[in-house]
């Protein structure tokens, strides 16, 4: 899939929400946001409607540690966010954002480099998450693509001895490459999330260098791109007189 980019006062962004269970909204800002602070996304979350969000975020550190968002801030690449007016934003300029819920009340942001899929943290945060996997929707964002992920034949191997059955083990091209998007993709299907509940975006960071930020493009001058996902607030309901 390809998402249509929509624009505000924040920069432009990907509005995921109709991807999502209800109650639970979801956004992905691209290429010159205004930036990834908590307060800042909280204010471009009530610029869409979600008022007096809590966003939770964690030092990513390219592990598999999977955080409740209680426990934030803290040194991990996936959060699990369960109460209402919460909400789990990650950072991203090559590798794979990842943001699932599922429909009874719970959502998670993943950051999956190299490593961190590797480890496979899709699986271990879709696990943490607490719900039957096939009732899960999931959406992977833009990270760089085989277009542009070569690897030495080290990581390449590991990658198949730990994937045998979805990175081929005979493979003659040179360089060798890998695609993180579809690895993940093939992992939450593995672990139980349905093909058809799996969004994933057609679009390489690297190739694509109007929408989305890449380190490996642009090195230290690249920016960050910010995957967020939240359960809204409950509506009081006034008690009649």
């Amino acid at each position: 899939m390809k998402s249509e980019p929509a624009v505000s006062s924040f920069g432009p962004f990907f509005d995921l929400t109709a991807h999502f269970p209800r109650g639970v909204f979801a956004y992905f800002l691209l290429k010159g946001n205004s930036g990834a602070a908590p307060e800042t996304v909280a204010a471009f979350l009530a610029s869409r409607g979600h008022e007096a969000i809590k966003v939770h975020r964690v030092a990513q550190v390219h592990s598999a540690t999977v955080v409740p968002a209680d426990k934030t801030p803290c040194e991990a690449d996936a959060i699990i966010v369960t109460s209402p007016g919460e909400a789990a934003r990650v950072v991203t300029a090559d590798c794979v954002p990842i943001l699932m819920a599922s429909p009874g009340g719970r959502a998670a942001a993943v950051h999956a480099g190299w490593r961190g899929t590797l480890a496979n943290i899709s699986a271990r945060a879709l696990e943490a998450l607490g719900a039957k996997p096939s009732s899960v929707s999931a959406y992977i964002g833009p990270a760089i693509g085989p277009c542009c992920y070569a690897v030495d034949e080290g990581r390449h191997r590991a990658f198949q001895e730990a994937f045998p059955e979805i990175v081929p083990r005979h493979v003659s091209e040179e360089p060798l490459r890998l695609d993180l998007s579809a690895i993940n993709a093939a992992l939450l299907m593995k672990a139980g999330v349905p093909r058809e509940n799996i969004f994933r975006e057609a679009r390489c960071t690297s190739c694509d260098d109007a929408l989305c930020c890449s380190y490996r493009r642009d090195g230290e001058r690249a920016g960050r791109m910010v995957a967020v996902i939240g359960l809204e607030r409950r509506r009081e309901v006034p008690c009649p007189r």
